[in-house]
């Protein structure tokens, strides 16, 4: 096939292009997928929606490999989706309307409650003031709702009293105007469950990092120091219960393809959902290959079955034998 794959150029390391892709992410997902017999022409998204078009015509893609994260507002990762799709050009991952959803961190737990998991009491502040303090239980954390990739999120984003919740979200609401959720903060073990098509559910991730009174898998420790964070396989005894819940709350959001959902799971075992990344990184060593890894999934593999399932979906030609 011919496979246009879209990026954002991560050009800094400005926290705001925290989840752009490197040119050599860009150059190793290339070579991985060229591997598999297809003939691939990536394409710098940023700016000029124009050139944007115009690349995708000179490229006439039977399938777009999508990785293109956007720039602004509620809408930016479905943007680009949307796009191929009212261009008639099929692509990889979720329809534009579910990328909308599960990046409105707030809507996206209404939805997974409905379902029947367990969220932490929140409320979404939009605005100078939010019309007053949020009404969620202390301690809480404070974060963007329409982020990933941990941005916006810090030791002093757990807060314990009323004036660290108000001054707290006043200074994220001037970075992150689209709004801020509050939510209960919630004690435990950070987990993060991988979902590939036709695989389904992956092996549930635990992270463990130096420990704090009010732990978090914050920027820092993602982007900064990353060596400090161990990945370790959930044992088998909880991985049952958080595999259980990661498949209704890919269910209940709509994810097609592949995409990564966040839990908190207590001292007690109950499993809390935070939030859905339904476009997760797919530069080298990040948690896909480390969760398909376990079940013996090779990089390559992994690409055969993300082409494969959008091809299917969406009515691209059938791929060349490699």
């Amino acid at each position: 096939m011919r496979i246009a794959l879209t990026y954002n150029l991560r050009r800094d390391r400005r926290e705001a292009s925290a989840e752009f892709d490197s040119r050599e992410t860009v150059a190793a997902i290339t070579m991985v997928v060229e591997s598999l017999g297809h003939q691939v022409t990536a394409l710098d998204v940023t700016g000029s929606i124009p050139r944007v078009v115009a690349g995708l015509r000179w490229i006439r893609p039977d399938l777009v490999l999508n990785l293109a994260e956007g720039e602004h507002g509620a809408f930016r990762e479905a943007f680009y989706p949307a796009l191929f799709e009212h261009l008639g050009y099929a692509h990889t991952g979720s329809s534009a309307s579910v990328l909308a959803l599960c990046l409105d961190k707030a809507l996206a737990k209404r939805v997974v409650a409905a379902a029947g998991v367990a969220v932490a009491p929140d409320a979404l502040v939009r605005g100078a003031g939010g019309g007053g303090l949020p009404r969620v239980p202390l301690p809480a954390l404070v974060k963007p709702n329409l982020e990933g990739s941990s941005k916006g999120i810090s030791t002093a984003s757990v807060v314990e009293t009323p004036d660290a919740l108000a001054a707290r979200t006043t200074e994220l609401l001037g970075r992150y105007p689209d709004g801020v959720l509050v939510e209960q903060f919630v004690p435990g073990l950070d987990v993060t469950v991988g979902w590939i098509e036709p695989l389904g559910v992956l092996p549930a991730i635990a992270y463990r990092y130096p420990s704090a009174r009010f732990a978090v898998y914050d920027y820092a420790l993602k982007h900064d120091t990353p060596e400090l964070v161990v990945k370790q396989r959930v044992e088998p005894g909880l991985a049952g219960a958080i595999e259980t819940a990661a498949a209704r709350v890919f269910e209940a959001l709509g994810v097609t393809g592949y995409g990564r959902a966040d839990f908190r799971v207590t001292p007690a075992g109950e499993v809390v959902f935070l939030e859905m990344n339904a476009l997760p990184s797919l530069a080298p060593g990040e948690d896909l290959y480390v969760a398909a890894g376990w079940l013996g999934v090779t990089p390559r593999e992994l690409f055969a079955h993300v082409l494969e399932t959008a091809r299917q979906a969406r009515g691209a030609p059938q791929a060349a034998q490699a």
